[in-house]
């Protein structure tokens, strides 16, 4: 845990001194507090104070006493003779941390005379802190961004970003089409994909086998994922409460969806209510009923509980899970269908750059892009690091059929995918959703009424 905490620190440290030399906060400008540092960075205080008191030593920043800190006003930013691309990315970003270096790597073998400094800035202050840096002279030269915040950031910015097909010169056209269309703003490809995911489910074969329960197969449904679960949850101390279960559900609109929409939900305002009934009874049959599955609040905390092996089975992605693999897990998690519906549309997520038309060198972010998503190089990172490509040639020579189908990822699927900003368009419409779940999710509002209530909130896509 010292050395995890101590990475942390250093993460931190790098990502304001980056943010320092690049000009993108400026000298007698002030920094977050360490509240807000904590908040947005997800980071206990001792580890936002150990980073702070690194950057003091090196005299970039400056403590004033009851108002928090500032960069020194007298620090002077010696500019390099060499270009500097700047990379504006979402963080915590599992990409950034495992893809990344190969892009940078590849690019500086190929362009040896540029510098690039990637701006790691918490996904909730990404947009304000893009819109801030332009209105004060900054403009990152990309931005690195998940589907979620590409939808925030062209909502209101229409022409803010450069349509990429010309730009590329046809280095789009072998992405997989869906993915495309998913950064395509009023006709203009305004992001270029570089990895995505759909959300599916894993399981610890160990404890299959330790517990006697039936290995998830292609046709299995509800009733053997009931069994297998139940065989899963124990009591291994003896205190009369479960602390093993057998499924780890997450209350993130971009998990629990993935299952709402394998029993047929889509969010549509004049769909019948025996899908969604029928979805969230599920979840309190799992939760309340047969006590076979916890609850996770936190991504981080359901990807705890799989990987200390207290619940069996978990929804996820491949960017974590090889995160996981690359972290020394104990087992091999293996891949198993949705067993909850014949429907195999899968819920996706996906990254890509977005090129601003403020950009201090257009032609050098082009080439970053086009490095970037070169077959040569798409398929070095998917060998390495087990990732997803965009290119779907790619993904067929590094994944066998049978684990693409039990993804969602299979072409035919992929194009029947749905992303999270395609089902509930309004962003405020889907953070009211997730608040007004939180008697549902904890067992004080019924299915029945939360179905009813349900429609009321999603027909406010329709109020202007």
């Amino acid at each position: 845990m010292k050395r995890e905490n101590e990475f942390l620190y250093l993460k931190l440290a790098n990502a304001i001194r980056d943010q320092i030399l690049t000009g993108f906060i400026k000298p007698g400008q002030f920094l977050l507090s360490e509240n807000e540092l904590c908040r947005q960075y997800e980071l206990s205080r001792s580890s936002v104070r150990k980073a702070l008191e690194q950057l003091v030593e090196e005299g970039l920043i400056v403590k004033k006493v009851g108002q928090g800190t500032i960069v020194s006003p007298d620090l002077v930013v010696n500019r390099e003779q060499r270009k500097t691309l700047k990379i504006m990315a979402t963080s915590p970003s599992f990409y950034v941390d495992f893809c990344m270096p190969y892009i940078l790597e590849a690019f500086r073998q190929k362009y040896p005379q540029v510098e690039v400094k990637v701006l790691s800035i918490p996904g909730s202050a990404l947009r304000d802190s893009f819109e801030t840096g332009l209105e004060m002279g900054f403009c990152p030269d990309l931005l690195f961004v998940a589907d979620r915040q590409y939808h925030e950031l062209t909502r209101e910015r229409h022409d803010a970003f450069l349509d990429l097909r010309p730009q590329l010169a046809g280095g789009l056209e072998a992405v997989y089409p869906k993915l495309v269309h998913a950064f395509t703003d009023s006709g203009a490809v305004t992001g270029a994909p570089v990895s995505f995911s759909s959300i599916f489910l894993v399981y610890n074969p160990r404890m299959f086998l330790a517990y006697g329960a039936e290995f998830p197969h292609p046709s299995w449904g509800k009733t053997e994922f009931l069994a297998s679960a139940k065989k899963l949850t124990r009591d291994t101390d003896g205190d009369g409460i479960a602390d093993i279960c057998g499924f780890s559900l997450p209350i993130s609109l971009g998990r629990w969806l993935a299952v709402a929409i394998a029993n047929g939900v889509r969010f549509q305002k004049d769909q019948d209510r025996t899908a969604i009934t029928r979805t969230l009874s599920f979840f309190h049959d799992i939760l309340f009923r047969y006590r076979v599955a916890t609850l996770a609040v936190r991504s981080s905390l359901n990807s705890e509980a799989f990987l200390q092996e207290r619940t069996g089975m978990v929804l996820t992605t491949t960017f974590e899970l090889a995160s996981w693999r690359h972290s020394g897990l104990s087992f091999e998690p293996l891949v198993a269908p949705l067993p909850f519906t014949s429907d195999r549309a899968p819920l996706l997520i996906a990254n890509a750059f977005m090129l601003p038309g403020a950009c201090p060198d257009i032609d050098l972010a082009r080439k970053f892009l086009e490095v970037a998503l070169s077959p040569a190089l798409q398929e070095e990172i998917a060998r390495r690091t087990r990732f997803l490509s965009v290119l779907q040639s790619v993904n067929e020579a590094s994944w066998n059929m049978s684990q693409l189908q039990s993804m969602g990822l299979s072409r035919e699927l992929i194009d029947s995918g749905y992303f999270v900003h395609e089902l509930l368009p309004d962003a405020l419409v889907a953070t009211e959703l997730e608040r007004e779940m939180e008697l549902f999710w904890a067992g004080l509002e019924s299915s029945e009424s939360f179905a009813r209530r349900y429609f009321d909130i999603v027909k406010q896509t329709d109020r202007g």
